[in-house]
């Protein structure tokens, strides 16, 4: 397979397989008391990412299955998923870890597997009617992916988007300026990053400069830890903004 999809599938995969193992092993470190403190994700525990990204990759299991000729839903519902989330971050830490790596390469291993033809195909990936999204089976890699480093770095254990691959992260970050500049609620500022993106939403005003890791950690998780402001008080404000997990 040489075309377009399959390349980013092919690419996706290969990334994945490495960020889920790095998940994995930031897991294994963080031990039993580790696991119970807080994450990025407000109201959320360690636990409760780890549960979640076990999960997601259950799900995604069922939008490959849709992709290959089976039409599953990606959730039962809503209130199941974040109910099987509850359950599952209540579970010892040894079940958790062993649930995280026995999930990571099932689904892997079946994006791995997925005949040519279904690359084409698409599955509506999402629990909420309002925002769900159609997703070709050539983009699975890409968002579970996104679901893995992510979750990693909520987990505020050290690992940050700057450990993430770059060319993801520069991915990540066109996305979350495309979002900017089609929601209202986006408060006006140029973006200037050191690998020398400037993007401008709004009059331009303030100019918030940093690494593009730093700023889509802000932009997507509200942390301001590696940007710079004119000021404090000139932060644009993007509480309105957020939608975590």
């Amino acid at each position: 397979m040489t075309d377009a999809p399959a390349q980013q599938h092919a690419a996706d995969l290969a990334l994945l397989r490495v960020e889920s193992a790095r998940l994995v092993a930031t897991v294994e470190a963080l031990g039993a008391d580790g696991i119970r403190h807080p994450s990025l994700c407000e109201g959320w525990s360690r636990a409760h990412v780890i549960s979640h990204v076990s999960r997601n990759a259950r799900a995604m299991l069922n939008l490959v299955a849709t992709v290959e000729g089976d039409p599953t839903p990606m959730y039962p519902s809503r209130e199941e998923r974040d109910a099987d989330i509850e359950r599952g971050a209540a579970s010892s830490y040894d079940d958790l870890l062993t649930e995280l790596r026995d999930t990571c390469q099932q689904i892997v291993d079946a994006l791995a597997a997925m005949p040519e033809a279904a690359l084409t195909q698409t599955a509506q990936a999402g629990n909420d009617p309002a925002a769900m999204t159609r997703l070709a089976g050539a983009d699975l890699p890409g968002h579970r992916l996104r679901e893995v480093v992510w979750h990693h770095v909520d987990l505020d254990a050290g690992h940050t988007f700057a450990d993430a691959p770059p060319q993801a992260v520069r991915r990540w970050f066109d996305e979350a300026v495309a979002d900017l500049r089609t929601d209202a609620r986006c408060p006006s500022m140029t973006l200037r990053t050191d690998e020398r993106d400037v993007v401008a939403v709004g009059d331009g005003r303030p100019t918030v400069s940093g690494p593009r890791a730093g700023l889509l950690l802000w932009l997507v998780r509200g942390r301001p830890d590696q940007i710079v402001a004119p000021s404090p008080d000139q932060l644009p404000d993007l509480t309105p903004m957020e939608d975590l997990p």
